[in-house]
Formats: structure tokens, C-alpha cells, sequence
């Protein structure tokens, strides 16, 4: 992404009040009614009633709280395509593009982003890998001025999340363990924790679905991917595959083909797009993919 330099900020200053992006944030001349919040960041002055937002990834949690933002990133496959269908789209999340849509609230997840964004209008950095999603949302519910929108959309999740768990224990799913694997273009091998998209918090944190021993402790408790051999794939192994991506280079291996739950049938394809995002929304729809998917699993 391409950074912006002071000079462009000075041909702004008629547009924009330009306070820097230090514990206070620019705010649009248009939207004088303004509250502080705390954030990573420090405290941020942001729009009392947002109008006009752009949000960099978490989209569906934003659209969960009743709010459409004003352009989209290419959201084409995933959970909540239809919802912003007909939004302008953004390529590259470069400050003269991002100004042109007007923002009076920019939300999002980089560093990178926020030394863009927050010299454009009132920006929060949201730190999503290191919020557990009703804290995320909940977060969000205060940035948005969203609070009973964020409490009831939690309230929602948890009672789906319960009625999951309820039929797979019925069926003796929750006792197994589960991982996660993608093969990449190059034909190497990953496997992924909570963190990281893919189906990984909901399978982990929500359902409570144990992972083998080396990746609750390396890959979940640590560093969140890692690329493995397939000399050591049985290690991280679990009774139930999730599989991210196209795995068909996999077909015909003889370590692959040995591995249990590749014998037993005991493997769940899901589309990299549809999986990537973990925002409440997405993760609403992952779960009814997967439960359908698990409940016709080997015990």
C-alpha cells in the first residue's frame, strides 16, 4: 500500500481539520457531533451517529450492527456478497481513492491502513486477531454507536452456537479432534490455528472442538500457521479434516491416503473465500455449512 506524505495532507486542509493521528483523530467539518473512544490507538474522537463508513476486513460485523458502509473491497464470494451488492469497490486502499468516497469513519486492521486513513478522517484500528468475537463486536458496537445492535447479535450467535453444540454432542462429534489444512498453489502444505480465518475460531473457540496436542500448542497457542512436510502431516492430523482450498494435488499420496480420517471419509472441503473472513455474520454461515457437514461425519 502507498503511503501518503504531509504534502498531499496540506492540499486537504480545505476539506478536512487536520489534527494528525496521534491520540485525537481528524474530523470531517461536516460531522461536528463527535464522542471519544478509547481504542489501540489511544482515544479517538469518532461521529456520535456514523454516516458514511469504510471498514477494511470484519465487514459482516459492521453489516451485523446495521450498518452498510459507503464502498466495499471485492467482496465477491464471500458470505455477505449479496449485502453489499451494488457498493463502489475499492482496489487498493489508497488515500486519494479512500477520500473520494467521503468517509466520516474509517475502521481498520493494520498499521499500514491506519497511518493512511487517519489522516483522511476519525480512524480506529482494530486489533481483530487479539479480540475474541463477542469482544470484537462489542467494540465495534461502541465505535458505531451500536450497543443494543451488538448485544442482541451476540445474544443470537451464542443461541446458534448452543443449538450446534447440542446436535453434535446428540451424534458424539464434539469428543473428536479436528484440524485444518490448505494446500497452497506451490503444493506445500499448512495448517492453521484460531486465528487465522479458514473456519478456525468458530471450529475452535465456539463449537470447542479439540486439535491435536502440536496444534493447540505451537500452532493455536503460537504463531497460527505453519507450513509442514507431509513426513510429519499424521502429527497434526486430527480425527475430522477441514480442507481450505484445492487439495487435489493430495489425491493418490500414499502418506495422505493413510492418514485416518482421509481413509474414513472424515474430510470437509470448504471454499478459502467463503471461510476467509471470521466476522459474526460469516461465522453464522460457516456454521450451517459445517454443522450439515459434521453431522454426516464417522463417529
Amino acid at each position: 500500500m502507498k503511503k501518503t506524505g504531509s504534502l498531499f495532507c496540506l492540499l486537504l486542509m480545505p476539506l478536512f481539520v487536520l489534527i494528525g493521528c496521534g491520540n485525537t483523530s481528524q474530523v470531517s467539518s461536516k460531522t461536528p457531533d463527535v464522542r471519544t473512544i478509547n481504542t489501540a490507538m489511544g482515544e479517538i474522537k469518532v461521529p456520535i451517529e456514523p454516516q458514511r463508513v469504510i471498514v477494511t476486513y470484519c465487514m459482516g460485523d459492521v453489516l451485523a450492527l446495521g450498518i452498510k458502509p459507503v464502498a466495499s473491497y471485492n467482496a465477491s464470494g464471500t458470505a455477505y456478497e449479496k449485502e453489499v451488492a451494488g457498493l463502489p469497490v475499492w482496489d487498493k486502499f489508497e488515500a486519494e481513492e479512500i477520500l473520494s468516497y467521503d468517509p466520516d469513519l474509517i475502521i481498520v486492521v493494520s498499521q499500514e491502513q491506519y497511518d493512511i486513513a487517519c489522516k483522511l478522517a476519525p480512524t480506529v484500528l482494530l486489533p481483530f486477531t487479539e479480540l475474541s468475537l463477542e469482544k470484537r463486536v462489542r467494540f465495534l458496537g461502541e465505535v458505531l454507536n451500536r450497543q443494543a445492535e451488538a448485544e442482541k447479535a451476540i445474544h443470537d450467535f451464542n443461541q446458534k452456537i448452543e443449538d450446534a453444540k447440542t446436535a453434535l454432542t446428540e451424534k458424539n462429534r464434539l469428543n473428536k479432534t479436528v484440524s485444518i489444512f490448505e494446500q497452497d498453489t506451490d503444493g506445500s502444505i499448512w495448517v492453521y490455528g484460531d486465528k487465522w480465518g479458514r473456519g478456525g475460531d468458530l471450529i475452535y473457540s465456539h463449537l470447542g472442538f479439540k486439535a491435536p496436542d502440536i496444534v493447540a500448542n505451537e500452532i493455536i497457542a503460537k504463531e497460527q500457521h505453519r507450513n509442514i512436510s507431509m513426513e510429519v502431516i499424521q502429527d497434526y492430523s486430527g480425527d475430522y479434516l477441514i480442507l481450505s482450498g484445492k487439495t487435489d494435488k493430495l489425491k493418490g499420496n500414499a502418506i495422505w491416503e493413510s492418514l485416518p480420517a482421509v481413509k474414513n471419509g472424515n474430510t470437509i472441503p470448504i471454499d478459502f473465500t467463503l471461510f476467509y473472513d471470521i466476522d459474526i455474520y460469516s461465522t453464522c454461515v460457516q456454521l450451517d455449512y459445517l454443522l450439515d457437514a459434521l453431522l454426516h461425519m464417522q463417529e
